[in-house]
């Protein structure tokens, strides 16, 4: 018999079992990484799976998957005030809930600025500033769902879309703290608080 073809046959197996093993290492790897990534999210297994499920993740390193986060929750803003002024061509003559909408609206444009300003501070690798102007966005969410409580009998038709923004907007902090370094502990109070009126105009936001 012809050891040529054999040999051939075999270096054949061993070239593709080698590129099995480094495909199956890359792919562990890069679920290593988000793993890392939303190893403090509050919300892990929605952060990963939000990861997991964007184009460019399992190719981007640990700040491009904090970018492709904060994209998730732009997206996902612009589609809440897409929805919101759906809701205002349609909705009743309830002057409450109109009110309660256009006030919606106003908060979502103003999360969308400062999610956009978020990334321009994410390119330029000031933490401190993309935290502050996401948890500004995520305060734009809950005075959205808060508004429609201070009426007795009305219920928010906005609450899921404004918990998923939120649960969004909180992943990209956890990864945004573990670019910078923050441990969980030290991140959390000044992150999951509510900010005064005051602290917001201290950094330009007006309420």
């Amino acid at each position: 018999m012809n050891p040529i073809p054999i040999l051939f046959f075999i270096l054949l197996v061993i070239i593709t079992l080698q590129a099995n093993q480094s495909h199956a290492g890359s792919v562990t790897n890069d679920n290593d990484l988000i793993n890392k990534a939303c190893d403090h999210a509050l919300y892990k297994e929605f952060c990963k799976a939000s990861l997991l499920s964007a184009p460019g993740s399992k190719q981007a390193n640990l700040s491009g998957l904090d970018i492709i986060e904060l994209k998730l929750a732009l997206s996902n803003a612009s589609n809440i005030n897409q929805f919101i002024n759906g809701l205002l061509k349609n909705t009743s003559n309830d002057p409450f809930v109109r009110q309660c909408l256009e006030d919606c609206s106003e908060n979502y444009q103003d999360a969308i600025d400062q999610l956009n300003n978020s990334l321009a501070a994410l390119g330029s690798e000031r933490y401190n500033d993309v935290n502050t102007w996401v948890s500004a966005a995520m305060t734009d969410a809950d005075s959205c769902e808060d508004g429609f409580k201070e009426k007795p009998g009305h219920v928010s038709p906005l609450t899921s879309r404004n918990t998923m923004f939120s649960h969004l907007c909180s992943n990209v902090l956890a990864i945004t703290n573990v670019l910078a370094g923050i441990e969980p502990h030290d991140a959390i109070p000044p992150l999951m608080r509510k900010w005064t009126p005051d602290e917001y105009r201290d950094i330009g936001i007006k309420t």
